[in-house]
């Protein structure tokens, strides 16, 4: 089997965020994420406690996760009389104070639930670093201190001598330790555990997580998984598709990966069902495998188990692929197992040439779509009635895939974001939202429909689970699938009375289409399916009196007062004899403004039917 192992993307970093810091503490999201994944923090049930005091057993255990002994931890006896070979930190104990790291006192106690001063944290953390007694001039503490910040280890750590230490400091002095250099000065400390370096000389955040990550696992059940990885009952932390979770939500063909010290799961449940078409390079074996006519790389030795030549599924059969953090194939089974339909948003229908696991080449009609949470597939199929713009529900049975078109939901209201409500209907937290128009589509987030009214005729489709909206796909409710510009000039063709040239600029660049779109020369929208332009409708000036303008909101006299500015609203200088466009930005717009020049506004619709403000002219 030869299955490439990639780092983990940028995204899974943010998907990663176990719990930041509680408002007021310094520690950051990346010092929480990076130092749980590599074992030197754990989080409880209620996230990091970074206000918490940190004890000396935690303090331990925490510097052995971070040194060079991280791997010489054993069970065994305890040297001092307050901490029994039974204790949890016994062994971490046992290492620091072998190596130097830490220390008893006199009366042959370690006193592992007191608490620890800056001083004596910085002391521990130069030692690490390589420091001695013999480096320093003067007396403890104030050498030490010094060094402690000149070193960078205390960045972000508030407090001085005397000052007791918390969870948040302690794990943000490890996390500056790692970017720390060494008494020598020739490497930075992580690459002295064996953490690598990126291009910018810091330490690569994404290959550590990725490096200290075990698994993906397949969840056949919730007692399987937890005597298979040994999960504590209590302390354990649950992420769910980069969401706060419980244990309870995880489900059987979920996929799992977990941290080194098995306090931190995260679960993914995406899954792709469709045809087995073919295995790359063959299904003895296979490295990629595509499935209704699209490719997907292997991650995982149990994905070649399921799907090589050996395995219990055979190409020219449904099956359910589970995808992994990345996309890639955890593992696989037969579609009848996992019982699961799509509902596809379709955007492209039509004929073309597919290669079975024969090698040979083969046309079908097929459909291209995307679900409300923006997965695009792919499909084969036999049905020749299924159009661009349709939304459409597929089932699978062992060797077969059924189609059925979907007619609309029934819910409609106005969206709250602080209530998450969709008139009466509550929203999902996870809530997947799409809009459509024609063909183009464009994820949206409950924010973004905050105040905007949405009727049963914009309401495509809903799914529900638990009493709350999981899935939306919208017609056309933002606005946001279009693309926004000027038609400078209508042609009409000679040779047929019906046709028009429609001339027209978006972002600035100059383009022309045939039709009949019944439009007018002026600012509009424009709506592509994929690369054909499918749709212009004219927008509608500003009438009222604007009394003030920033960029990002406009406000104005009448009835609605506040209307929002599109991010990416366009924008022009405008010839006084009208005949020429000149490219500009929303900060020409703004200064503009400021400067007393007349500016012309064009939207979509109003705010409460999602309209933004989508085209602004500056006259010259």
């Amino acid at each position: 089997m030869n299955l490439k192992k990639k780092s983990i993307c940028a995204l899974l970093a943010a998907a990663l965020l176990l719990c930041g810091a509680e408002q007021g503490f310094a520690v950051s999201d990346g010092a929480v994420n990076l130092l749980s994944a590599i074992g030197v923090i754990s989080v409880d049930e209620g996230g990091f406690s970074a206000s918490a005091s940190v004890t000396r057993a935690e303090f331990a255990r925490m510097t052995v996760a971070a040194s060079p002994y991280r791997d010489s931890v054993s069970a065994g006896s305890s040297v001092f009389k307050d901490v029994p070979a039974t204790h949890a930190a016994a062994p971490y104990i046992k290492v620091a104070v072998a190596n130097g790291l830490m220390s008893g006192y006199s009366d042959g106690s370690f006193r592992p639930s007191g608490g620890l001063t800056l001083e004596q944290a910085a002391d521990v953390a130069l030692k690490l670093l390589g420091y001695t007694a013999a480096d320093f001039r003067g007396g403890f503490p104030e050498a030490q201190m010094n060094a402690f910040r000149t070193s960078g280890l205390s960045a972000g750590v508030s407090g001085g001598v005397g000052s007791s230490v918390t969870k948040g400091d302690a794990a943000q002095i490890f996390y500056n330790l790692l970017n720390a250099r060494v008494k020598n000065g020739e490497q930075k400390y992580a690459e002295t555990i064996g953490l690598k370096l990126n291009a910018s000389g810091d330490v690569d955040y994404a290959t550590a997580l990725s490096d200290n990550m075990n698994g993906p696992f397949t969840v056949q059940s919730l007692s399987a998984l937890s005597s298979s990885l040994g999960l504590a009952s209590a302390g354990l932390t649950v992420y769910k598709n980069g969401k706060s979770a419980a244990l309870s939500d995880v489900k059987r063909y979920d996929i799992v990966y977990c941290n080194p010290s098995k306090t931190v799961l995260w679960v993914y449940d995406k899954k792709v069902t469709g045809i087995y078409d073919k295995a790359t390079p063959s299904q003895n074996d296979p490295s990629s495998v595509t499935v209704s006519g699209k490719e997907y790389e292997l991650e995982s030795a149990a994905a070649f188990a399921a799907l090589s030549s050996g395995g219990p599924l055979r190409t020219g059969v449904t099956v359910t692929l589970l995808l992994g953090r990345d996309g890639r194939v955890a593992d696989a089974v037969a579609s009848t197992a996992v019982k699961v339909s799509t509902v596809l948003y379709v955007t492209e229908a039509g004929s073309k040439t597919y290669t079975n696991a024969n090698g040979r080449e083969y046309s079908s009609n097929y459909i291209g779509g995307v679900t409300a949470g923006g997965e695009t597939s792919e499909y084969p199929v036999k049905e020749t009635w299924v159009q661009v713009g349709d939304v459409v529900k597929l089932s699978f049975t062992e060797n077969a895939m059924n189609i059925a078109k979907l007619f609309g939901g029934s819910v409609s209201g106005a969206v709250d974001a602080d209530l998450y409500t969709l008139g009466n209907l509550r929203l999902s937290e996870d809530v997947r939202i799409l809009d459509t128009y024609e063909g183009a589509y464009a994820p949206v987030s409950v924010q973004r429909l905050d105040g905007v009214t949405i009727s049963a005729d914009e309401v495509l489709c809903h799914e529900a689970a638990n009493g709350r909206v999981t899935a939306l796909i919208l017609k056309d409710a933002t606005g946001d699938c279009g693309t926004y510009g000027i038609i400078t000039s209508v042609v009409r063709a000679q040779e047929d009375a019906d046709q028009r040239t429609y001339n027209y600029i978006t972002d600035g660049a100059s383009r022309s289409v045939s039709g009949s779109f019944g439009v007018a020369a002026g600012p509009a929208k424009f709506v592509f399916s994929g690369d054909k332009l499918a749709s212009i409708r004219n927008l509608r000036g500003f009438a009222g009196k604007v009394k003030a303008f920033d960029g990002v909101t406009l406000t104005a006299s009448g009835t609605i007062e506040n209307w929002a500015v599109a991010e990416n609203a366009d924008v022009y200088v405008r010839s006084q004899n009208a005949t020429g466009y000149v490219h500009a930005t929303l900060d020409d717009a703004t200064a503009a403004f400021a400067a007393g020049k007349s500016l012309d506004f064009y939207y979509d619709d109003t705010p409460d039917g999602g309209g933004r403000i989508r085209v602004i002219l500056i006259r010259e």
